[in-house]
């Protein structure tokens, strides 16, 4: 079951050519987040109903896989308290309320010691994340930056800069970024091991009788819209990723020039990254289509 965001509020995060890089954004009145979202931690929408039973219903079925590790209640308090100041939302200072509170998942990092005497690193102590894209919770908690981001493609970018990054986005200040992914399912809750809609069924229903003929018609686009609390106070900081899903289709059709940007940023991705997210039997067809469309 889909809850699908107006394409119009979802942030366009396409670039060409396409590179796995940091692209973080100091969230700040007057900044460089983008001209029609709000420079804010969270975007609290009239959809908050409809996610927060999306998230009482992964709970039900698999909490193990939805939260993991210890939340710290002072940082809970800290994220409802900064919650409420920026929505109007008062939410209670449990895991579960947040959970179920916010439209973002979040993760809770601790900054710990990293073996060098006065070497510190953050690490991932727990994790609320009832809306993955196609990533397993569980297998990210107690890692650090580094670790993380190991098994993404085309890393080089993201790793050099990790040390930087986790500095500025945990420990100095609030910060934004987009992740874009193009995806044949429209669910929120993207975990791996859940049987959902997959290339080879978007590939089936675009070329089934009667069907339209274009894969384009059964391709979602989904973007985590992700920001940073840091809480030096508590050596702690907080990540939130705000999942937001919508037609292709409808997204294409916001600006005039979309498709050949997304064309040209598909193009442009390496095998790696392509194998990476999985688009390795529909990439070609999809840039074709595309520029059918902005020819």
């Amino acid at each position: 079951m889909s809850t699908l965001t107006p394409a119009t509020q979802v942030p366009w995060a396409v670039s060409s050519p396409f590179r796995m890089r940091p692209g973080l954004a100091r969230l700040a009145a007057g900044g460089h987040a983008p001209a029609a979202e709000p420079p804010a931690l969270f975007v609290r929408d009239a959809l908050a109903s409809a996610y927060a039973g999306h998230k009482r219903a992964a709970l039900q079925a698999h909490r193990a896989r939805c939260q993991i590790g210890q939340a710290d209640p002072a940082v809970l308090q800290a994220i409802a308290s900064t919650y409420a100041a920026q929505t109007g939302a008062v939410l209670a200072p449990e895991a579960d309320a947040l959970t179920l509170g916010l439209q973002e998942d979040f993760v809770i990092l601790h900054d710990e010691p990293d073996g060098e005497a006065g070497a510190r690193t953050l690490r991932t102590r727990f994790l609320s994340v009832c809306f993955p894209s196609n990533w397993s919770p569980a297998e990210k908690h107690g890692l650090d930056f580094a670790a993380i981001h190991a098994p993404v493609a085309d890393n080089a970018l993201l790793q050099a800069g990790g040390k930087g990054i986790v500095d500025m986005a945990f420990r100095q200040a609030p910060m934004l970024r987009h992740v874009w992914l193009l995806t044949p399912s429209g669910d929120l809750p993207q975990h791996p091991e859940t049987r959902r809609t997959r290339w080879e069924d978007a590939l089936a229903a675009a070329d089934a009788p009667g069907a339209s003929g274009r894969l384009l018609d059964q391709v979602f686009y989904r973007v985590e819209r992700q920001t940073t609390l840091p809480l030096p106070a508590l050596h702690r900081g907080v990540f939130f990723i705000r999942v937001m899903v919508c037609p292709l289709t409808e997204a294409l059709g916001v600006a005039p020039g979309r498709a050949a940007q997304l064309a040209e940023a598909l193009a442009s991705m390496s095998e790696a990254v392509v194998a990476y997210r999985g688009m390795g039997q529909v990439r070609e067809r999809l840039c074709a289509e595309l520029g059918a469309i902005g020819s």
